[in-house]
C-alpha cells in the first residue's frame, strides 16, 4: 500500500500537468453562448471509448489522457473564442506545428513537447461558414505516432 502512495504522489504533478485547466474554464464559459457546445471526456470516457473503438485506434485512445471540445457556429462568438484559444497557446508555451486546409475550413496545430513526446495537442478548426474549433488533446503522444490522431473516428463509422 505505501508503494503505491508513493507512486501516486511521484506521478501526480504529470498527472495534474496531463490537461490545461484554463481550457476547461473557457469551455464551460463558452458554453453560456448561443450555438455554442462544450465536450469533455477524462480517462474513464476515454477507456470506454477505447474498448468500442475499431481495433487500429484502440492503440491510440491508450495514448491519450483527456479531450476537451469547444465547438462555435456562433460567428460573433467564435472571434472572441478564437482570441481566446490563441491567448492560451502562448500561455502554455506551445510550438505550432502544422496547418492544413481542406473544403470544409481549416485547422492549426500546436503541440506541447517534452523531447520526443507530446504532452498536449491543441487543434483550432476555423469553419467556412464562420464557426471554430477547438480541440484540446491531452497525454503521452511519441511525436512519430501524431498522426493518428487525425485518424480517431467515433466507433462505427
Amino acid at each position: 500500500m505505501k508503494r503505491f502512495i508513493l507512486l501516486i504522489t511521484i506521478l501526480l504533478p504529470t498527472i495534474a500537468l496531463a490537461q490545461i485547466p484554463v481550457v476547461e474554464r473557457l469551455g464551460r464559459e463558452a458554453e453560456k453562448h448561443d450555438n455554442v457546445e462544450y465536450f469533455s471526456a477524462g480517462s474513464v470516457m476515454l477507456g470506454m471509448a477505447q474498448t468500442f473503438a475499431n481495433r487500429e485506434q484502440r492503440a491510440t485512445f491508450k495514448m491519450l489522457d483527456h479531450i476537451d471540445m469547444i465547438t462555435s457556429n456562433n460567428a460573433a462568438y467564435s472571434k472572441t473564442l478564437e482570441q481566446r484559444a490563441i491567448a492560451i497557446v502562448g500561455s502554455v508555451g506551445a510550438q505550432y506545428l502544422a496547418s492544413s486546409q481542406d473544403e470544409r475550413g481549416s485547422n492549426d496545430v500546436y503541440v506541447v513537447k517534452q523531447g520526443s513526446i507530446v504532452e498536449e495537442v491543441i487543434i483550432i478548426t476555423h469553419g467556412k461558414n464562420g464557426g471554430l474549433a477547438v480541440v484540446v488533446m491531452s497525454g503521452t503522444i511519441p511525436v512519430e505516432r501524431l498522426g493518428e490522431l487525425s485518424k480517431l473516428t467515433p466507433p462505427n463509422k
